[in-house]
C-alpha cells in the first residue's frame, strides 16, 4: 500500500513533544512495521491548522489528485487539521478518490464506520481547543499593547537593538522619511513622489526589510518600486512622530474577517521613541492629506501640484480655474483660467484669469487685515478680563449669595411637602409654592453659570487669538506663503469679473481665521 507520511507543527504547541522529527519518525517506523511503501511526504512548520491554505496540504492533494496514494498516515487527527468543517470536507475529498487517513497514536481509521462518531468527536475537539489557544493568545497579546504597546514591524526609518529592545531612529532611511513628507508638503502628489522615488532610483520600503514579496504579485513588483499606497502609509504611520497605536483592527484567521476598531478604543502611546518628523511638519502633512481628499487637486506629471489648485472658483460658472504655465520674454509664470471658457468657449463663460503672482500679493494683503483685526480683538479681550478681574471679588460674593438662597430654597421646599402631607385639603396650595421655588432656584443656578461660563469663555476666546496671531506673524515673518500654510488659511478664492472686465477676487477663509466666524464668537459671547 502506497502511503504519504504529514506532519505539521504551529507556534502555539508544545515544540519538544510535538517536534517535525519526533513526528516523523512515528509515522516511518509505523510504515515500516506495517510493510507500507512510503511514496511521499510532506509538513508545515508554524502554521495553524485552522487554515488549509498549507504548503504541505498543497502537495499532498497534489499527489492524490494524481493517483499516487492509497493512505495518509498522520499523528494525530489535529495534525491534518484542527477546523470541524474544513478538516471534514478535506476527509470526505480523500475518499472520494480512494484514500484513507490513519491517525497512528490514535488508532482511528477514516473508512472504518465504526470510527466515524470518534472522528465527529476528535473535530469538535481540536476545533474547540484551537480556538480557545487563540482567544488566551489574543487576550495576552491585547493587554500587552494597551499596557506597554506592540511593534510587530517596524516602519521605514528606525531600527530595534537587538540587546536592549529600544528603538532608534535610523539615519541611513530616515532621511528618505523626510523627504517624503517634504516634497508633499512641498505641493508634489503621492503618484508623483512615487515616481520621483523610483526615477532617482530609491528602493521602497520592502527592499531594506528584506520582506518577502507576494508570490501572486508581477516580476515589476520585485524591483522594489514605489507606488502611491505606500506613501500614503509612510505618511499616514504615527509613529514617524513617537506615538505608537495598537489595536487598530482585529483579525480572525479562523474567519478570515478584519474588523476597524473605532478610534476611542484604540491604544495610543504618545512619546513611545524618538520621531523622526516633527510635530508642525506631521501636523501639516495630515490636513494636507484631509483637504486633498476632499477638493482633488491635479498636477502634470512630474510637477508639484500649484497653489490654488482645487480651490479657486469662478463665480460666474462655478467651475474651478486651472493653472496653465505661461512664458513671456524668458519668464515663466503661472495663470489660472475658468476651466468652462476654456474647454466650451466664451458662450459659456468669460475669459478672465489672473496670475498667481497677483493672488500671492492679494492674499498677503488679506492676511495683513486679518492680523490687524486679530490684534484688535485680543486688544478687546485684555481689557474685558482686566475688567473682569477688578470685579471678581464682587462677582464671587454674588455667587456665594447664590448659593445660599438655592440650598435656603430647597430646605423651603422639604418643609413644604412635610406640610402638604399633613393637609392634603390644600395641596394646590403647597404645589404651587413648591413651584415657584424650583423656579428661583433655575434662575439662580443660571446666573452662576453665566457668570462662571463668561469668565472661562472669555480666557479660553483671548488664548486662541493668541495662537492664531503668532501663527499668521510665523506666517508672514518667512516673507512668501508656503503651499501649505496657503491651503491652511484659505478655504476658497472666487473670482468674479465685471461688466468692465475687471476682476473681483475674494477669499473665504478656514475656521479660525474666518472673519465670520470670529464676529459670531464674538457677539455670542459680549
Amino acid at each position: 500500500m502506497r502511503a504519504w507520511l504529514y506532519y505539521r507543527l504551529s507556534r502555539d504547541e508544545d515544540a519538544e513533544m510535538n517536534s517535525l522529527q519526533n513526528q516523523r519518525q512515528i509515522l516511518a517506523d509505523y510504515a515500516e512495521q506495517n510493510g507500507y511503501d512510503v511514496v511521499g511526504e510532506s509538513f508545515d512548520d508554524n502554521v495553524s491548522g485552522m487554515t488549509f491554505n498549507r504548503n504541505g496540504i498543497g502537495q499532498l492533494e497534489t499527489a492524490v489528485d494524481e493517483g499516487k496514494v492509497d493512505i495518509v498516515l498522520v499523528k494525530d487527527l489535529s495534525r491534518l487539521g484542527r477546523h470541524r468543517t474544513q478538516t471534514a470536507l478535506f476527509i470526505d475529498h480523500l475518499r472520494e478518490n480512494n484514500v484513507k487517513v490513519y491517525s497512528v497514536t490514535e488508532g482511528i481509521d477514516s473508512t472504518n464506520e465504526n470510527d466515524d462518531m470518534l472522528i465527529g468527536f476528535k473535530q469538535l475537539f481540536n476545533d474547540f481547543y484551537a480556538k480557545d489557544i487563540s482567544k488566551k493568545v489574543r487576550a495576552g497579546v491585547r493587554q500587552k499593547q494597551k499596557t506597554t504597546g506592540i511593534v510587530e514591524t517596524l516602519p521605514m526609518g528606525y531600527v530595534k537593538d537587538k540587546n536592549t529592545d529600544m528603538i532608534t531612529i535610523d539615519e541611513e532611511t530616515a532621511w528618505i522619511v523626510r523627504e517624503v513628507f517634504r516634497l508633499y508638503i512641498d505641493g508634489y502628489g503621492l503618484t508623483t513622489i512615487a515616481k520621483k522615488m523610483n526615477a532617482d532610483g530609491i528602493k521602497s520600503p520592502d527592499y531594506y526589510f528584506n520582506r518577502k514579496l507576494s508570490d501572486h504579485k508581477p516580476d515589476i513588483s520585485k524591483k522594489y518600486l514605489w507606488v502611491q499606497t505606500t506613501v500614503k502609509r509612510m505618511l499616514t504611520n504615527e509613529l514617524y512622530h513617537g506615538t505608537l497605536v495598537n489595536h487598530k483592527t482585529v483579525s480572525s484567521k479562523i474567519y478570515k474577517t478584519k474588523t476597524t476598531v473605532p478610534e476611542d478604543e484604540q491604544y495610543r502611546h504618545d512619546n513611545y521613541c524618538e520621531p523622526i518628523i516633527d510635530e508642525t511638519t506631521w501636523k501639516q502633512a495630515q490636513f494636507m492629506l484631509e483637504q486633498r481628499s476632499k477638493i482633488n487637486p491635479r498636477s502634470q506629471c512630474g510637477r508639484n501640484i500649484h497653489k490654488y489648485a482645487g480651490i479657486i472658483k469662478c463665480a460666474e460658472c462655478g467651475a474651478s480655474l486651472i493653472a496653465r504655465r505661461r512664458r513671456w520674454k524668458e519668464k515663466e509664470y503661472v495663470e489660472y483660467t475658468c476651466n468652462s471658457n476654456h474647454r466650451y468657449g466664451k458662450e459659456y463663460c468669460t475669459p478672465h484669469s489672473v496670475h498667481e503672482e497677483q493672488l500671492d500679493a492679494l492674499i498677503n494683503i488679506e492676511i495683513v487685515s486679518l492680523l490687524e483685526y486679530i490684534q484688535a480683538e485680543s486688544a478687546k479681550y485684555e481689557k474685558i478680563i482686566k475688567n473682569w478681574l477688578k470685579k471678581k471679588p464682587k462677582y464671587d460674593k454674588e455667587i456665594q449669595r447664590s448659593n445660599e438662597k438655592i440650598k435656603q430654597c430647597r430646605d423651603e421646599i422639604e418643609q413644604i411637602i412635610i406640610e402638604r402631607i399633613n393637609d392634603r385639603d390644600h395641596a394646590k396650595i403647597y404645589n404651587d409654592m413648591i413651584e415657584k421655588r424650583e423656579a428661583e432656584i433655575r434662575s439662580l443656578e443660571k446666573k452662576i453659570a453665566d457668570l462662571r461660563h463668561y469668565d472661562e469663555v472669555c480666557k479660553k476666546r483671548r488664548e486662541e487669538l493668541k495662537n492664531t496671531s503668532e501663527l499668521i506673524e510665523t506666517i508672514l515673518a518667512d516673507g512668501h506663503i508656503s503651499n501649505v500654510n496657503l491651503r491652511m488659511l484659505v478655504r476658497q478664492v472666487t473670482v468674479h469679473q465685471n461688466e468692465d472686465k475687471s476682476i473681483d477676487i475674494s477669499f473665504d477663509m478656514n475656521g479660525a481665521f474666518n472673519y465670520n466666524i470670529m464676529e459670531d464668537v464674538t457677539d455670542e459671547i459680549l
